[in-house]
């Protein structure tokens, strides 16, 4: 799910690229990657098998300009496209806030597409979401091949609910941007329905600004039937922007001192009571910093990470690419890493709950699923 973070005004929403294998969501990644300025996107990371085909995911964290004073921060992945593949599906859908379903325009890909849009609409009911009602929008991709089929046809297939829908050439990164637009709106809008913000200071109580009501898609209409996208090459380097105005209301206001309860007692507090499992390992932690000893605290959380990943039920065997799944921060990671590696006594306090702070993020993360 989308949050906020009111200390560095920042909303980040994470976004999914679904589809069967080889219809273009890879393709799509490296197109917005090389679109955007460098300054605004991440490095794109990529697992692929020998075929080329995406073996887990893609990751993209893209900075767009700012919204109502806020900066939104977007994590794109992709889902693997084989079939075999459905319950790393499922745990790459976990969190997310929406979807952009990649359709194979071509017509031998029809059966790969049901498949794959049956697989979507599943996980999404097994993660408590309405596919109706969740943030969507569909890509026909390969537009360009003689054997795409009208999309007249793919929408009667593919879209009966009428979401919007976009054309593209993935391999020419024609029309990538549009159907990441829509998606980006839909998320922005189900955000403020479901976190309405508090009333300004003052305003009446009860009294709050509208929520940001749906708007009809601003994508690109598409073509007549069997013929190619009529969108332009992208040229050069784009900065991100919505082409709806996003005004009808501010986000939430950082909370005010007052909003917070005081601070329990020392020594009273543990991350021990969140979990039923793990539980252990978290105390360990805890008493290691009780004690004194930095040291043992950081080795004890990075061996409690090892045992999360461990513990997941995907094919990867790789502890890094697991980290990743799982949404750890990369950074964060490769951090913790490096300090369980330290000699004896090098080690620091601020280390040692840094070390807590990941592992309490990893378990929550890893029962969520």
């Amino acid at each position: 799910m989308s949050t906020i973070n009111q200390a560095t005004r920042e909303i980040q929403a994470k976004i999914v690229y679904y589809g069967p294998g080889l219809s273009g969501k890879t393709t799509t990644l490296k197109s917005i990657h090389e679109a955007v300025r460098p300054e605004t996107r991440g490095q794109l990371v990529s697992l692929a098998t020998e075929g080329d085909r995406t073996l887990f995911f893609d990751f993209l964290p893209l900075t767009v300009e700012q919204v109502n004073g806020m900066t939104l921060r977007l994590q794109l992945y992709t889902v693997p496209g084989q079939i075999f593949y459905e319950a790393t599906r499922q745990l790459v859908l976990n969190g997310a806030d929406g979807v952009i379903f990649v359709a194979d325009s071509q017509a031998a890909a029809s059966d790969a597409n049901e498949e794959s849009l049956a697989s979507l609409e599943r996980n999404l009911v097994a993660l408590g979401h309405d596919p109706a009602a969740f943030p969507c929008a569909f890509q026909w991709n390969k537009r360009d091949l003689p054997s795409a089929v009208p999309v007249a046809t793919l929408r009667a297939t593919l879209n009966p609910r009428g979401r919007p829908e976009f054309v593209s050439v993935a391999s020419r990164g024609e029309g990538v941007m549009d159907p990441l637009k829509e998606v980006t709106r839909q998320v922005l809008a189900a955000l403020r329905t479901r976190t309405p913000p508090p009333p300004r200071r003052g305003t009446s109580p009860g009294v709050t600004p509208t929520p940001l009501q749906a708007e009809p898609p601003t994508g690109p209409t598409p073509p007549g039937p069997g013929s190619p996208a009529a969108v332009p090459t992208l040229a050069g380097k784009q900065t991100f922007t919505l082409s709806a105005p996003l005004s009808s209301g501010p986000l939430p206001e950082p909370p005010t001192p007052e909003r917070f309860a005081p601070p329990p007692a020392r020594g009273t507090l543990s991350f021990t009571r969140l979990f039923t499992t793990g539980a252990g390992q978290l105390a360990d932690v805890e008493q290691a910093i009780r004690d004194g000893k930095p040291t043992a605290a950081v080795r004890a959380a990075a061996q409690g990470i090892s045992d999360v990943l461990g513990g997941l039920e995907v094919l990867e065997r790789s502890d890094a690419a697991r980290a990743a799944l799982l949404g750890i921060d990369g950074r964060e990671y490769l951090k913790l890493l490096r300090l369980s590696r330290l000699p004896e006594g090098l080690a620091t306090e601020a280390d040692a709950l840094f070390a807590l702070h990941v592992l309490v993020g990893a378990r929550l993360r890893a029962e969520s699923i």
